[in-house]
């Protein structure tokens, strides 16, 4: 071995360790047979005092795996080094641990620029695949993406796509004419400011996506980071929204409610069942989809509840996020009696209201296409030169919040049994009520527990 001497040796734990010549601390032990080149195959390890005065031996490896002398040496510079001043890794085990972080951070970096490189068009492709599973909009949102979206911003990349650049694709799309529905025929037309509203919020929520979701198999980097460009401000810089009141101002009267209910068309058994889903949506308000998606299970005939959950076959739940119970027959009596006729007949298909021939899910949009049928045969539109002011299917639940602010309904309850996220949109129906009937109700309801407060007192 050399200048080794007796000192050199290290027998700790069994083992055989020899100082490398010239450089104390470097130690080895040798394989008994394996060779590497002309020698024996050596296992490095360093022997130093750390802060306290305490002997360690700290492992490296063997000289056929590529450690060397010189750099056992180095390493063992540097963590004497970091002993003195108290700074940095001072074993191996911590430099380790700092090289797999160093490494793990190179790693992020690198991903994060490789995402840098990202199209919307990639990121609007992920988005569509989970809002077809999440989302009860989800085949809405893969027609605006790929209809007004895709064709603007798809070939950009996500992190070079401005403000401007949305507002670009805005007043294109808001250019457009319709390619369906009562404008089509119409060169003059053009698509609703709802649906440019629509378009800019699909985009808003793609970045919204991209920044909450990680990148494949990159656990810890998002798909996007940075500004949401598609952020729509009513002041300031950023995407404005098309200026425009779309709130539909048509609630039906009773007249017109009666005709409805009366009318009687060619096709006896499919008019008998719109006509009885028109009668369930006045009284309990549900949006179409919300309607179509029914199940007879979802009837309680004896309580007279309705349990409003969007589609059977999904747990997506309704447009507001939430399953909600709604009572049957406060606002037309007949409709539990038709509830209970209806449950009555045996059925093998689970929604209440089946599709054509009695299979499958009715389409939702069938619904606005009987009542287009319908309100041309009664003439309701005839007089409507304003789109807010027609008579469509969505008219239904509107005169259900109407009629039930008008019968003293609480704004919250009402909020909760139309199933709105916020109070503020249901407040938007106070403006279309009557107000002297809600008055007049709100009287009767006070009136009424006052009454009750001295009866519970008599009879202490």
């Amino acid at each position: 071995m050399g200048n080794q001497t007796d000192d050199d040796d290290d027998k700790k734990d069994g083992r055989v360790w020899r100082t490398v010549p010239g450089m104390k601390g470097v130690v080895y032990r040798e394989h008994p047979t394996r060779r590497h080149g002309k020698k024996l195959d050596r296992f490095l390890a360093l022997r130093y005092r750390r802060g306290g005065g305490q002997r360690t031996i700290e492992t490296l490896g063997w000289t056929s795996e590529g450690w060397t002398t010189r750099v056992a040496a180095s390493l063992l510079a540097k963590l004497k080094e970091n002993i003195r001043t108290g700074t940095g890794p001072q074993t191996m085990k911590d430099m380790r641990a700092q090289g797999e972080a160093d490494r793990q951070k190179a790693a992020r970096m690198a991903r994060r620029a490789a995402l840098k490189e990202i199209t919307f068009g990639e990121l609007a492709t992920l988005y569509k695949a989970w809002a077809a599973g999440n989302r009860v909009s989800g085949p809405h949102v893969a027609q605006l993406l790929d209809m007004h979206i895709l064709p603007e911003l798809g070939a950009l990349r996500a992190d070079a796509i401005t403000p401007q650049h949305i507002e670009d694709m805005r007043q294109k799309v808001a250019a457009k004419r319709p390619l369906r529905g009562r404008g089509k025929n119409n060169p003059d037309a053009r698509l609703a400011p709802q649906t440019v509203m629509h378009v800019l919020k699909t985009v808003r929520e793609v970045y919204n996506y991209a920044l909450e979701t990680p990148a494949p198999n990159n656990p810890g980097v998002m798909l996007f980071e940075g500004p949401n460009p598609g952020v729509i401000r009513r002041r300031g810089r950023g995407v404005r929204p098309p200026k425009h009141d779309s709130r539909r101002l048509r609630v039906l009267n009773d007249e017109e409610i009666g005709a409805l209910l009366d009318y009687s068309g060619t096709h006896d058994i499919e008019v008998a069942t719109l006509l009885e889903m028109i009668l369930l949506s006045l009284d309990t308000g549900p949006r179409a989809g919300e309607l179509v998606a029914l199940q007879r299970q979802a009837v309680d005939p004896v309580k007279g509840t309705l349990r409003i959950l969007f589609g059977s076959r999904s747990e997506r739940s309704t447009k507001g996020g939430r399953t909600r119970v709604v009572p049957v027959g406060l606002l037309f009596p007949q409709a539990l009696d038709m509830l209970r006729q209806r449950l009555s007949q045996p059925s093998d298909n689970p929604y209440l209201f089946p599709g054509r021939y009695g299979v499958g899910m009715r389409d939702p949009n069938g619904l606005n296409r009987a009542m287009r049928r319908i309100t041309n045969a009664l003439g309701l539109n005839a007089d409507a030169h304003d789109p807010r002011n027609r008579v469509v299917w969505h008219t239904l639940r509107h005169t259900y919040a109407t009629r039930m602010l008008e019968a003293g309904a609480d704004i919250y309850t009402l909020r909760d049994l139309m199933g709105h996220d916020s109070v503020t949109t249901t407040e938007g129906y106070l403006h279309l009520c009557d107000r002297s009937k809600r008055e007049r109700a709100l009287a009767r309801i006070t009136l009424a527990k006052g009454h009750a407060g001295i009866t519970a007192g008599e009879q202490q």
